[in-house]
């Protein structure tokens, strides 16, 4: 093969959608260079996935870059799905208002996924430590024992890499996985929605939203992106026939329906399939997989580019720690086992359910179904799941190769309290956190130095007070040390002072190298 020499890249990364550039950032801020291969020539122009919740928000937070999204978007506090027919009540609403002493502002963050790519390719490539190349498409994976070389076509020519590993975060139709041999294992629904998006520059803007029609077989709804632009979904059982290609005429009767007859500008419109499908692998060998391109499910919930980004939060600090030197087997199948369970046992099945119930169903039974949700949210209890499931927030992770059953808490999600300084300011224990691990001394004699890691934040005397009582929960006592990992999970929750630094090594992977 002709090509030109390019120096190793620890991480290469094929694809440049929000899942790919997410982990090229994840990895900058673990100090760790990447170039990402993407074959279009720039990133997306449309909005397709338009929601960010609680827990991406966190992940943005924790690489320094939530408040361009917030100053971007639309920070949706109560989220109450309207009727489009006048008069009638709310559907469902969700006060997120209630998750306030465990994460930052909660809510449901509208912005189109177009501007999520560049507000993401924006603080990559701030970083100086990733080569992002569009125009540049993966043909070929070789690996071997100490790395994988990536065949690519950019400008016309054939060209050639070597990085230690290559993670696809190409989508669905994933040129990686099928390299890999990996079949996509799952179905298919009939439904063949249409989504769309209309510019209106009328009184309509102003109508209350997400608005929701639910008719016969067809159930649509809309929700406001920014001035002037409303994105459009219909659910339609009986559209399975119907060609890919969607008339500017029936994108303008799906909103009409929705925001009232009138003069209105179609942007970009879509009919798509709606999969549940998964990987039986997220890694072989060198190569791993991360967002579509290992697992795809109904975007009921708008879960799925939000979980692609959380795949590549896991996945940065494990291959940073990987590459300085942790043990490959534990670090890298930890990712497998975290990330199938909590998307194929979790997200999947209740995407799954809501689309059956919600979506593939006759009008009455939809009626009946949120009729039946609005009861539920009155018991405490439920609505607090309901909203926490919502939200993201209650994903945590099962015992892995670096989770001990026996550990407590381990897995969890670490909550995002306000603690109370001893000079009587306030901070979010997030913005305490480092970019690697960070230990919770709760303890009534502090560590200092003896501190299996470097960063240490103190509850107690002469340190933070914790109000809500989370951590305290998470430790089941008054008394003792979490270990945080560096993607805001708890590692484990002790109290036996001897145990911590053996305790901190395995959680963290140490050992043996790449």
């Amino acid at each position: 093969m002709s090509g030109h020499p390019h120096p190793t890249a620890p991480v290469a990364i094929v694809g440049a959608g929000p899942v790919g550039l997410a982990l090229a950032l994840g990895l900058a801020r673990q100090a760790v260079s990447s170039v990402v291969l993407e074959k279009s020539d720039s990133t997306s122009e449309f909005s397709k996935a338009p929601g960010i919740h609680v827990r991406t928000r966190e992940v943005f937070r924790l690489w320094g870059i939530e408040q361009r999204f917030l100053e971007a978007g639309t920070l949706v506090r109560e989220l109450a799905m309207h009727s489009a027919t006048t008069g009638r009540p709310p559907f469902v609403r969700f006060d997120f208002g209630e998750l306030e002493a465990e994460a930052d502002e909660p809510g449901l963050l509208i912005l189109e996924q177009g501007r999520t790519e560049k507000l993401l390719l924006d603080a990559v490539q701030e970083t100086g430590r990733c080569d992002v190349r569009f125009g540049a498409e993966a043909t070929d994976l070789a690996q071997d024992g100490d790395g994988v070389t990536v065949s690519y076509v950019e400008d016309g020519e054939e060209r050639s890499m070597r990085a230690a590993f290559v993670v696809g975060c190409d989508g669905a139709d994933s040129f990686v996985r099928k390299t890999l041999g990996l079949p996509f294992e799952g179905g298919t629904y009939e439904l063949r929605p249409v989504l769309a998006d209309v510019r209106i520059d009328d009184e309509r803007d102003e109508l209350p939203w997400p608005r929701a029609c639910n008719a016969g077989h067809s159930y649509s709804f809309a929700i406001r992106l920014e001035a002037g632009l409303w994105r459009v979904i219909n659910l339609d059982r009986d559209t399975g026939m119907r060609s890919d290609d969607v008339p500017d005429d029936e994108a303008r009767e799906i909103a009409s329906t929705l925001l009232g007859p009138g003069p209105m500008e179609v942007v970009w419109k879509s009919r798509f399939q709606i999969h549940i499908r998964s990987s039986p692998r997220f890694r072989v060998r060198r190569i791993l997989l991360a967002g579509d391109a290992a697992h795809v499910h109904s975007p009921a919930g708008g879960f799925g580019m939000n979980g692609g980004i959380h795949d590549a939060h896991n996945l940065s600090w494990k291959l940073a720690a990987v590459l300085a030197g942790g043990d490959i087997e534990r670090l890298l199948d930890s990712y497998e086992v975290e990330r199938r369970e909590v998307i194929a046992e979790s997200v999947s099945p209740f995407t799954d359910v809501v689309t059956r119930v919600f979506v593939s169903t006759p009008a009455s039974i939809r009626q009946a179904a949120f009729a039946l949700v609005r009861t539920a949210m009155r018991i405490g209890r439920v609505r607090r799941r309901l909203l926490r499931r919502t939200a993201m927030i209650d994903l945590d992770y099962p015992t892995s190769p670096l989770l001990k059953s026996e550990w407590p808490s381990a897995g969890v999600r670490l909550p995002n309290p306000l603690l109370r300084a001893p000079d009587g300011s306030e901070s979010r224990l997030y913005d305490l956190l480092s970019e690697g691990p960070t230990l919770i001394d709760m303890s009534r004699d502090p560590l200092g130095a003896a501190a299996p890691v470097e960063n240490v934040v103190r509850i107690g005397p002469d340190g933070y007070r914790d109000p809500s009582g989370l951590l305290e929960r998470l430790l089941e006592g008054d008394e003792g040390w979490i270990l945080v990992r560096p993607d805001a999970h708890v590692a484990w929750a002790l109290d036996s002072r001897s145990a911590l630094e053996e305790a901190a090594s395995s959680a963290l992977g140490a050992g043996s190298g790449a």
